[in-house]
Formats: structure tokens, sequence, C-alpha cells
């Protein structure tokens, strides 16, 4: 292995898997800790699972404007000033005093969410194409999976012995430390830095002929319904075991760690399989255990099976499904559009985003604590990604 392949390894793709784990941080930890936080505020769990959809609703937005910053400042630079809104919108959600003020800066911590995904991804595509960039979007998500393996146990345990501000201290202190090590560590490859960037006109125009791509509609679609799938679980599973089942936190922590870990366990096979079978039918086989997953949550929910497994274990299935499509309709999507990737990152992220906020907010008129709510989501959310895969072969 080259001394450039090495640095590549350990000093860029290591550090942009730690820019990845922004968001596992900022939900996973949370999400044990929603009803201690609800009591903490005077609030419903319900109030406050809408910071859930508030943090994907301003990473979506933050994702059409990061990029297009990326392409005209630099990727340091930018990088930098999201770690720094990240530290202080975090400080002052522990410090709301409602839930109205913490769905408001959880909001805008949102906005800084969406540059550990798109800064991610827009550093690996100035580095590799095609199925490298494939592997290396999979370690990314690898070093975020692990993160979202451990922050739920911290956040169980500090539901059970420490004061509700906790959990957001704790992202704080975690993004302070990233902005050091990129401040010491990260030293980008030169780009050319297009000043017209920032034109409305231009960014339309590079826009318009990004989504012109079949390809890159069917893989933001694809991914979009799946990452729905995710945000509906994150907002309502707390309510589920917690509330309705009686679980404790910290236990709850470790389940959901476990579905971290099938997350986790599906990276480490999807890496190794992307470069033999391709990204089109990594994708595939990933929609495929979603839709297997979904339908076996619905078939025990129809049971009345009110036991935390009959919702984690198929989750186990779906988010192993959900490894192998993210980095890969990330890594199809980008392809295309060396030149614009800053931008075509933005775009793509920005409707999975909005797919999945759309879905939250429907789901959100109906009961959280109901395992079948989540269970019939889960399904219909596997047969659409199941049907829009199929719309690859057709152009309207």
């Amino acid at each position: 292995m080259s001394e450039l392949n090495i640095y590549l390894i350990f000093k860029v793709v290591i550090l942009l898997g730690v820019l990845a784990m922004l968001g596992p941080i900022a939900h996973d930890i949370f999400v044990p800790a929603i009803p201690i936080i609800a009591d903490g505020l005077d609030s419903t769990t319900s109030q406050v699972s809408v910071s859930i959809s508030a943090i994907f609703l301003g990473s979506a937005i933050g994702t059409l404007f990061l990029g297009p910053l990326a392409d005209r400042f630099g990727r340091k630079i930018i990088i930098l000033w999201v770690l720094g809104i990240y530290t202080i919108a975090a400080i002052a959600g522990a410090l709301s005093p409602n839930a109205e003020m913490l769905i408001i800066s959880r909001f805008f911590q949102g906005l800084a969410v969406a540059g550990g995904k798109v800064l991610s991804a827009t550093v690996a595509r100035d580095l590799f194409e095609k199925e490298t960039l494939g592997k290396a979007m999979s370690i990314i998500m690898f070093m975020a999976a692990i993160s979202a393996i451990i922050a739920p146990l911290l956040g169980g345990y500090a539901a059970n012995y420490l004061p509700w501000q906790s959990t957001l201290f704790f992202m704080a202190i975690f993004s302070a430390l990233v902005f050091i090590l990129f401040l010491l560590f990260f030293k980008e490859r030169p780009i050319i830095k297009r000043k017209d960037v920032l034109q409305i006109s231009l960014i339309y125009k590079d826009m318009r002929t990004i989504a012109s791509s079949w390809s890159f509609l069917v893989n933001s679609l694809t991914g979009g319904l799946m990452l729905a799938g995710l945000i509906v679980f994150l907002s309502s599973s707390a309510s589920i075991i917690i509330s309705s089942y009686n679980v404790p936190a910290n236990i709850y922590g470790f389940l959901f760690a476990s579905v971290s870990l099938s997350f986790l366990f599906g990276t480490l096979v999807g890496g190794r399989l992307v470069t033999k079978i391709g990204l089109e039918r990594m994708i595939k086989w990933g929609v495929f255990f979603g839709f297997v997953g979904g339908s076996l949550m619905l078939f025990l929910a129809l049971l009345e099976l009110k036991v935390s497994y009959a919702v984690i274990v198929p989750m186990w299935i779906f988010m192993f499904g959900y490894a192998f499509v993210g980095p890969n309709v990330i890594a199809g999507a980008l392809q295309p559009f060396p030149n614009v990737s800053g931008t075509a990152s933005s775009l793509i992220n920005f409707i999975q985003g909005i797919i999945g906020v759309i879905v939250s907010f429907i789901i959100s008129f109906f009961r959280h604590d109901d395992a079948l709510v989540l269970a019939t989501t889960l399904f219909f959310l596997g047969c659409a990604a199941f049907l829009s895969i199929r719309l690859e072969r057709y152009k309207f």
C-alpha cells in the first residue's frame, strides 16, 4: 500500500467517519432520554419527539446550502463552521426552558448535522470513484454505526442516573473535540473554488441538471424511503418500548444499540460485497431486507405481541438492509457529477430528508406508543422502496 493510500485511509476517511458521527450522536443518544426529557420540561413524549423530526428537517434544509458553500469556499472552512454551530445549538438545547425552545435548538443543530452527511460524502467524492467510492462511504458509515451503538447506551444511562441536560452537553463536548481534530489534522485536496456557485441562477441550473438524471432521482427516492423508516423508528420506539411496554430506559438503550449493531454488521458485509457485485445489486438486496423487516414487524404487531423483541428483531433486519442502501444510493447518485459533487450531495440528502420528514409528519397524527402504527409504516415504506428501484428501467 502506497504512502498516499495510507494517508487517505487514516487521515481523511477516518476523519470523515468522525464527522459523520454528528448525526448518530445528535439523535441516538437523545432518543432513550425522551421520556425523562419530557418530564424535565413539563411536556409530553409526543411533543419532545417532534424534536427528532426538527433535527431531520434542519438537516434536509442545511444540505441545500452546505454543498454549494463547500464548492465556493472549500471544504475545511465550512466543516469548521458546521462544528461550531452544532456545539452552540447543543448547549442551547440543554438550556431550553420548554419543549418549544428545545425543538428550535434541535432544528439549528440539524442544520449542522447536514454537514456531517454532505461534507463527508463530498470530500470522499473528491478522492474516490465508482466502487472505491462506495467502499469509502461504507467505511464512513461503519464509523457512524459505531457511534450509533455507543450513543443509545450513554443515553439510557443518562436517563436513569443523570439530569436530562447531560445528553445535550455531551453532544457539545463531542463536537468541540471534533472541531479541534479538523482544525489541526485535516488538509483538503485542492479544488477549483467556483466563485459563481452561490448565484441563485447557477445553483438552479446545477440542480436542474442534476435532477434531470433519472438514476439520481431513483437513488434519491429509494434512499429517502428507507431513511423514513429509520426516522419513524427514532420518533416512536421510545414511547412504545419505554412507556407502553414499561421497559427501563437503560435496557431500552441496549435494545436500541442492538439495532445499531445490526446496521454496523450490514456496513461490514456491504463494504466487502460492493466491489464484487456492484452498487445496483447492493441496493436491491438492501431494499429486500428492508421489506422483510417491515413485513415481519407488521405480522407480529397483528398478533398483538406486546414485547420489545417484536419491534427490535424486525428492526434488525430493516437496518441491515438500510446499511446496504444508504452508502450505495449516495455513491450511485454522485458518480455522474464530479464537478458539482457538493451540490449533488446536497440535493440527494435534501430529497431523502424531506421524504423522511413528510412521512414522520403524517405518522405524528397517529399514536406514538402503538407498535402497529410503526409496523404498518415500515411495511408500506418497504413496498414503496421495492417499487422505486423498479423505476430504474423506466424514464418518463
